[in-house]
């Protein structure tokens, strides 16, 4: 699936977004902003993998996405402080975080739970792809080098959630796994793309 949608990743490190954490320009708003986004997006990824457990394939399944949203609801603290949101709610979503989101939910409350894995796949690799090109060139002395640091090396999480649809890859129908994983890249592209597309509005002195 990820060789079928290298092209996406290769737009992806190509955006605006990526070439500004390369070279240290990214303007700080539009890596506020899409921090505020993601911290939308993973709490309701926490969601949809509770969504998704309780219709679970079978005991492994359900245990596998119980760990996940385990794992989500102790990293999501990590938008409590120093980003102060609390929960999904606190956010305004852009359109393009909120349709991704939703088509995670969408997957994961009512397709066979396995299609599930395939839907998060791309949030899991997609970043730790990105972060391994850009430490090729980057400057450890750069601004956003702490980003590229953070979300590189070795994709265990990515690995372990590819080896649980391996396994159910003669239960599910393969052509929709792929067309549900490359929708998801296209919505990461899509996140990424908009990031740097910020709208200012100007308020009065009061």
């Amino acid at each position: 699936m990820w060789n079928e949608c290298k092209s996406i990743a290769q737009d992806v490190l190509a955006t605006d977004y990526f070439k500004g954490i390369l070279n240290n320009n990214l303007d700080p708003n539009a890596y506020g902003s899409l921090m505020v986004q993601d911290a939308y997006y993973c709490f309701k990824a926490q969601d949809s993998y509770a969504a998704a457990a309780t219709h679970a394939m079978d005991e492994d399944c359900e245990k596998f996405m119980q760990a996940k949203f385990d794992s989500y609801a102790e990293y999501n603290k990590y938008y409590h402080n120093p980003w102060c949101v609390r929960e999904a709610s606190g956010v305004i979503p852009g359109n393009a975080i909120k349709t991704y989101a939703d088509y995670e939910a969408y997957v994961a409350q009512h397709l066979d739970s396995p299609y599930v894995f395939a839907v998060m796949l791309p949030c899991e690799y997609l970043w730790n792809w990105v972060a391994n090109e850009l430490v090729k060139t980057a400057d450890p002395k750069g601004l956003y080098y702490f980003w590229i640091e953070g979300n590189g090396g070795k994709p265990e999480g990515a690995y372990q959630m590819a080896a649980m649809l391996e396994r159910y890859r003669n239960r599910i129908d393969e052509a929709k796994a792929k067309e549900i994983f490359r929708t998801a890249m296209e919505h990461e592209k899509e996140v990424f793309t908009c990031a740097t597309k910020l709208k200012y509005q100007q308020t009065k002195n009061i």
